[in-house]
């Protein structure tokens, strides 16, 4: 068997050049002309190419890659498990040069889910695309979903990918299927196209498994089923508020690629920017609240059969609710509940931090401190910051709330010095042997601690009261 029958066809048929790539050709143009300025020495800024799964957006990092013959260095979220390794790796192929004298292309794939699994990964990237003297191409499938990611989306050019339209899809998987001689039904094609929901690479991929059976017909396109395609949450949120019915406020539900806790905060913000009409507004927010309420039921009785009725009310109830069809572009904007939560997170962590050190000295609890006692706190530590930060053992992050200021200051690190120091001095003194002392404080000791005497007198007397105690029970 040849090499060519066993690739993949995503692999087999990848373009050749520009013009052969599937959709979005104004994006390509975009990137080209970026390419070709890196070519002719300008350096331009990091391009962050972001859009549904499927549409090309890695395959246009790899062709330019291709087409201007660059060195590809290329990592992918799971490989970025740590900040060092972003800082060790990454760093080093942004700033050094290839062995051809060529740009380096540093293409780091899915980007956006770096988020889940580090702490640091996304303020570290930042830090690289700002110093980078390489080319620097971004993978991402939804670059709003996580705040974190803002510093990255404001260090790089923005290129949305759209869903391919089924037509070019459609008019490719024929092409392909005529060069490899596989039989197909023009009608069946067609409804692959569209079930690939604007996936070109799902898309290549079906008509890979359809070929084994010998060819591509309705019969034998039952046997994939349709693919609920997740939808990136501005797509869910514009059309569940655009929804003509139940039904397709339902479907755009139940292809949201967040939870529904997320999407009910999601609803909630952005009700007043679609719903201009009060009377509208009203309506939806009435809706919504009602859903509100079933979520409290749920809580509180453990019913999760509320949940059919919450989930309702808080899409097709919110959707269906106005009196008129409201079209034109709207910006939605991420939860504001949710910005100033995740904002005061590192706030809340250092006053539980607070309260714990010092609920346990003070024996107090901790909720206690912080609710009563904190205010007062600050303006004590103020007059003797080094003395408190010594005796609870507070870090630079501590010092500087309560100091109202940032950790790096050098006021900050010079506190944090001087109790640092005095704590060792303290303990080194607790810690001194007996030689070390002088012969007054030895003196002291002595006279606290028993003498031979009375150490041999206190055992002959526990001696004493056993033997009585066997003798009583004898009798």
């Amino acid at each position: 068997m040849k090499e060519s029958e066993t690739m993949l066809f995503t692999d087999a048929f990848f373009p050749k050049n520009f013009e052969e790539f599937i959709g979005n050709p104004e994006l390509v143009e975009k990137a080209k002309a970026w390419a070709e300025a890196w070519q002719k020495g300008k350096k331009q800024k990091p391009l962050l190419l972001y859009g549904a799964t499927g549409t090309g957006k890695t395959c246009l990092a790899l062709l330019i890659a291709k087409m201007f013959e660059w060195q590809l260095f290329e990592l992918n979220a799971s490989d970025l498990r740590s900040k060092e390794i972003i800082e060790k790796f990454v760093s080093a192929a942004v700033q050094n040069a290839s062995f051809s004298g060529r740009p380096r292309l540093v293409l780091l794939d899915e980007a956006d889910g770096l988020q889940a699994r580090d702490r640091g990964g996304a303020g570290a990237i930042t830090k690289i695309l700002r110093e980078s003297s390489n080319p620097v191409i971004l993978t991402a499938n939804d670059i709003y979903a996580d705040q974190k990611f803002a510093p990255i989306r404001s260090e790089c050019e923005l290129l949305q990918f759209k869903k391919i339209n089924y037509l070019s899809i459609a008019k490719r998987l024929r092409e392909i299927c005529s060069l490899k001689g596989i039989s197909f039904d023009e009608e069946a094609v067609k409804e692959l196209a569209k079930n690939c929901a604007g996936d070109f690479r799902s898309a290549l991929l079906d008509v890979q498994a359809l070929s084994l059976s010998g060819e591509i017909s309705k019969e034998s396109l039952q046997s994939l089923g349709y693919r609920a395609r997740q939808e990136n949450i501005f797509n869910t949120i514009e059309k569940i508020f655009k929804a003509k019915n139940i039904q397709e406020s339902r479907e755009a539900r139940f292809k949201s690629e967040i939870s529904e806790d997320m999407l009910l905060r999601w609803i909630e913000e952005n009700i007043p920017r679609h719903f201009t009409e009060a009377g509208d507004m009203a309506n939806a927010f009435n809706a919504l609240s009602r859903a509100d309420i079933f979520e409290g039921r749920i809580f509180n009785r453990q019913h999760y059969g509320f949940k059919a009725y919450s989930s309702e009310l808080m899409t097709s109830g919110v959707s269906l609710c106005r009196s008129k069809d409201y079209h034109g572009w709207i910006q939605y904007q991420f939860p504001s509940l949710l910005r100033k939560l995740s904002s005061g997170k590192g706030t809340r962590e250092l006053k539980k931090s607070l309260g714990k050190k010092i609920g346990e000295q003070t024996h107090s609890g901790s909720r206690e401190f912080i609710a009563n006692d904190l205010f007062f706190f600050k303006i004590f530590f103020a007059k003797k910051p080094v003395e408190f930060s010594a005796s609870f053992d507070l870090n630079e992050k501590e010092i500087a709330f309560l100091l109202s200021t940032k950790p790096e200051t050098k006021k900050v690190q010079k506190i944090f010095s001087e109790a640092k120091e005095k704590r060792q001095k303290e303990f080194a003194l607790k810690r001194r042997p007996l030689q070390a002392l002088g012969e007054k404080e030895l003196e002291k000791i002595e006279k606290k601690l028993p003498s031979d005497e009375d150490i041999l007198e206190e055992e002959e007397k526990k001696s004493f009261e056993e033997e009585s105690s066997k003798q009583a029970k004898l009798f």
